[in-house]
C-alpha cells in the first residue's frame, strides 16, 4: 500500500498521508513523499502542490519507535539528518506547496507543515511543539523555520513549555496564513497558492527575524532541572540559527540531539512515554470482545464521585451521565462543583458558554434508584468501607439489566471480599481512579480471578475512551499504586519519628524530582485517608508494620490536614501554603519520648534512600506476585498516578539505573538497623545479577 497517495487534477497536485491510523511520519512515508515531490515538480500540468492527510487529522508527527533502534551518536545524527534533509526537499520544490492540516499538530508534523511554502488549517487545529517534554530538542528544523515564522521569543515560548496555541492565535502569529472549515482545506489550500504562481515559492528558510529577545527564554531555562538539558539546548539551537545561519542552526539541531538522547534523563522519559502506551495490551485478552458502553452511572456524589462524573462528561460521551445519591444535599453540591469546574474551563477560554450549556444537559441527577435500570456500566464510588460497597454492589445489581457491568472505585479493599454474595460477579471489575479523577491520567482497571474476560476488556474501552490511561491489575489489597506509595507515606512519618524535620522530609524529595514532598502531599489528601488505608494493607501485608503511631495522634486530634486547617502543617483560611504547626511538633515530641528515642540528626541522603528503598521493595513484590504484567507497568502506574519523576524512569527503572546490587546491599543495611519492612522478596534477590 502507498504511503503518499498521488493525485493531480486541473493543474492540482494532492499529496495525501495514508499511513492509518495517525499518518505517523516513518523513514518509508518521507522516502515517498520526497519522491511525489519530484514527480509533481517534473509533471507539466500541475502548477501547486497541496500536502493533506485527511479533513480532521494531519498526522501524529515522527514516529517515537525510531528512538528505540538509535544506539550512539551517530544514529541520532543520521535520523534528524534525513527529516532535515525531506522536508528541505520540500522546501526547494520549484512549485508553491500549502500543507492543509487539520487535527492536533505536534512536533514533526508541524515541522513538515513549516517547511511547505504556506499553510492553512482547519477551525479546531491546535499546534505545539512538545519535544522538550520527551527531553529532546526538535530535530527536522523546528528550531529554525519556528521562530522565523512567528517570531524568536513567540517561538521560543512554544519550544521551551510545549504548550499549544490553537487556529485564531497560529493565524494572528503567522504560522499560517487561513484558517477554514475542515471541509474546506483544498479548496483554501488552492486559494492562498495561487497568489504564489507568479513568483517564486517563498521558503521559510529566507525570511527574516522578529521579536529577537531571549531574556524570558532564558529565565525558563533556568529553571529547569540540570539533568534535562532539552530546555537548554533548544535555546542553542535557536540562538546559533539567529546568530549564524540557519544552516548551522540545522546542524546544531543534530548534533544536540544526540547529546540529548545520551542523557540517562531522556532516555528514561522515552521508557515511560513507551510504558504508558503498552500497559493495556493484555496477551490474554487477545482476540476477547469488548463493547462500547451506551449509558452510564456513577453512585456516590462524594469528591471521587463528583470527579469520576466530570472525567466522564467532559469526555464528550453523547449520552446521559447519570449521579446518584441517596442524599440529596450531597447530591446537590456534587452538582455544584461540577458545574463551578466547568465554568472556570469557560473563564479559561478551554470550553465555550455553549459547550457548557450541552455538557451539563447530559448531566441527570437522581436519588431513585431505578433511574440507574438502563445503565450500561455503573460506577460505584462511595465510602472505602466493605460492608457499605457491599451494599451499595446489592442495589446495582437489582437496578440494572444482567448484561451491565458493575464497577467499584475502591483503593484498597479485595474484590473477593467485594464479589463475595453478588449474584453475577463475572460482570464486577475494578476501575481505581485517582484523585482529582478528571485531571489525574492514570485509571487502574482491576480483574479478580470471577471477572469475566470481555468485562474487563470493555472495562479497557471505556478507560482508553475517557483519554485516561489504564494499567491492567490482578486483584490485591492496594493494587499497584497505593500498595507501593502507602509504605512511602508511612516511611516519611517514622523519619519524623526518628528525629528529622518536616520541612527536610519534603525538601528531600522534591530535590529527588517528586513535585511535592510526602507530608505535603498527605496534608492534601487527609492523614485520616491514609489511617484508613493503610488499616487496610497492614491486615494484607504484615511486613509493613504498623501505622505509624504520629498518623493515629493527628487523626485522633482531627489535625487531618489542609480540611481542617492543621495537619502536619498549618494552613491559614484560603492559602494553601504550609507552615510550621505547634500543635504537630507537640504529638511527634510525645511520641519520640514514649519510644525512647532520641531525636538525631538526618541527612537528606538518607531521607530519601529510606523512602524510596521502601517503594523498590515494595514494587518488585508487586511483581513478584504478579499484580502488575510488566515491570514497565509499575513505572507507568507509579509516574502518572504519584508524581514519581519521569526522568528517573518509575520506581523499577531507577532501582536498575542504580544497580540491583546496590538496591540490595541498602535494604540489608536499612533492615539491620529499622526491621523487616525493608527485607527484599525472593525475586529481588533472585536478580540481582541482572
Amino acid at each position: 500500500m502507498a504511503l503518499i497517495d498521488y493525485g493531480a487534477q486541473e493543474s492540482v497536485c494532492v499529496l495525501r498521508l495514508n499511513a492509518p491510523p495517525l499518518n505517523t511520519l516513518t523513514l518509508p512515508l518521507l522516502d515517498e513523499l520526497r519522491a511525489a515531490v519530484r514527480r509533481a515538480n517534473t509533471d507539466t500540468s500541475v502548477r501547486v502542490i497541496a500536502i493533506t492527510g485527511t479533513p480532521e487529522h494531519f498526522s501524529a508527527g515522527a514516529d517515537v519507535a525510531m528512538f528505540r533502534d538509535i544506539k550512539s551518536d551517530a544514529d541520532a545524527v543520521r535520523i534528524s539528518r534525513v527529516f532535515q534533509e525531506a522536508f528541505q526537499e520540500i522546501e526547494d520544490s520549484v512549485k508553491p506547496v500549502t500543507a492543509a492540516v487539520a487535527g492536533k499538530m505536534m512536533g514533526g508534523a508541524l515541522e513538515l507543515a513549516m517547511a511547505c511554502h504556506s499553510r492553512v488549517c482547519a477551525r479546531g487545529t491546535l499546534f505545539s511543539m512538545p519535544e522538550v517534554n520527551l527531553g529532546i530538542n526538535p530535530g527536522a528544523g523546528g528550531t529554525q523555520r519556528l521562530p522565523r515564522l512567528i517570531g524568536v521569543e513567540a517561538a521560543l515560548k512554544m519550544l521551551l513549555t510545549g504548550q499549544p496555541i490553537n487556529a485564531a492565535e497560529a493565524l494572528k502569529l503567522g504560522l499560517v496564513d487561513a484558517v477554514c472549515e475542515p471541509g474546506e482545506l483544498l479548496s483554501h489550500a488552492v486559494g492562498v497558492q495561487a497568489s504564489a504562481c507568479s513568483a517564486s515559492p517563498r521558503k521559510t528558510r529566507d525570511r527574516s527575524f522578529a521579536n529577537v529577545s531571549f531574556s524570558e527564554a532564558e529565565k525558563l531555562v533556568t529553571r529547569a532541572r540540570p539533568e534535562l538539558i532539552a530546555a537548554s539546548v533548544i535555546l542553542e539551537c535557536v540562538r546559533t540559527g539567529v546568530e549564524q545561519s540557519f544552516d548551522a542552526g540545522l546542524r546544531a539541531e543534530q548534533e544536540l540531539f544526540a547529546r540529548c538522547m545520551a542523557t540517562l534523563a531522556t532516555r528514561n522519559k522515552i521508557h515511560i512515554f513507551f510504558a504508558t502506551r503498552d500497559t493495556a495490551k493484555a496477551p490474554e485478552l487477545a482476540g476477547v470482545a469488548s463493547h462500547p458502553v451506551a449509558r452510564v452511572a456513577v453512585i456516590g456524589m462524594g469528591s471521587m464521585g463528583t470527579g469520576i462524573t466530570q472525567a466522564i462528561l467532559q469526555a464528550g460521551f453523547p449520552f446521559p451521565v447519570i449521579a446518584l445519591d441517596e442524599n440529596a444535599s450531597a447530591l446537590q453540591k456534587g452538582q455544584q462543583r461540577i458545574r463551578e469546574s466547568f465554568e472556570k474551563r469557560v473563564a479559561q477560554g478551554k470550553l465555550s458558554p455553549e459547550g457548557l450549556a450541552a455538557t451539563l444537559e447530559r448531566l441527570s441527577a437522581t436519588t431513585d434508584w431505578s433511574e440507574i435500570g438502563k445503565a450500561g456500566l455503573v460506577i460505584e464510588a462511595v465510602f472505602e468501607d466493605l460492608a457499605v460497597k457491599r451494599a451499595v454492589l446489592a442495589n446495582i445489581e437489582r437496578a440494572v439489566s444482567a448484561d451491565a457491568i458493575i464497577a467499584s472505585n475502591t483503593s484498597t479493599i479485595s474484590f473477593d471480599a467485594l464479589a463475595d454474595g453478588m449474584r453475577r460477579p463475572q460482570r464486577l471489575v475494578g476501575l481505581h481512579f485517582f484523585n482529582p479523577a478528571h485531571a489525574m491520567p492514570l485509571l487502574e482497571v482491576i480483574r479478580h480471578a470471577a471477572a469475566a474476560p470481555e468485562t474487563v476488556a470493555t472495562a479497557l474501552r471505556f478507560a482508553k475512551t475517557l483519554r485516561k490511561t489504564p494499567v491492567l491489575v490482578r486483584n490485591r489489597e492496594g493494587f499497584i499504586v497505593n500498595r507501593i506509595f502507602l509504605p512511602y507515606l508511612n516511611e516519611a512519618f517514622w523519619l519524623l519519628e526518628d528525629g528529622a524535620e518536616p520541612e527536610a522530609i519534603d525538601r528531600a524529595m522534591v530535590a529527588f524530582g517528586f513535585p511535592m514532598g510526602p507530608l505535603t502531599l498527605i496534608d492534601m489528601a487527609g492523614n485520616d485517608i491514609l489511617a484508613h488505608a493503610d488499616a487496610v494493607l497492614t491486615k494484607a501485608f504484615p511486613h509493613h508494620g504498623p501505622t505509624p503511631s504520629i498518623v493515629t495522634e493527628l487523626v485522633a486530634r482531627r489535625l487531618l490536614g489542609q480540611k481542617t486547617g492543621a495537619g502536619v502543617y498549618l494552613y491559614e483560611k484560603g492559602d494553601p501554603k504550609p507552615r510550621p504547626n505547634p500543635a504537630a511538633q507537640e504529638i511527634v515530641a510525645a511520641v519520640r519520648q514514649r519510644s525512647g528515642k532520641s531525636p538525631r540528626a538526618i541527612t537528606a541522603e538518607e531521607i530519601t534512600q529510606r523512602l524510596v528503598l521502601r517503594m523498590v521493595a515494595e514494587a518488585f513484590r508487586v511483581l513478584e506476585e504478579g499484580i502488575a504484567q510488566r515491570e514497565s507497568d509499575v513505572d507507568a502506574a507509579m509516574v502518572l498516578g504519584t508524581g514519581f519523576p519521569d526522568w528517573r524512569g518509575g520506581v523499577l527503572k531507577y532501582a536498575r539505573d542504580i544497580g540491583l546490587k546496590t538496591v540490595l546491599n541498602g535494604l540489608g543495611t536499612l533492615r539491620n538497623q529499622l526491621g523487616e519492612r525493608f527485607a527484599p522478596c525472593k525475586m529481588l534477590m533472585e536478580l540481582k545479577g541482572t
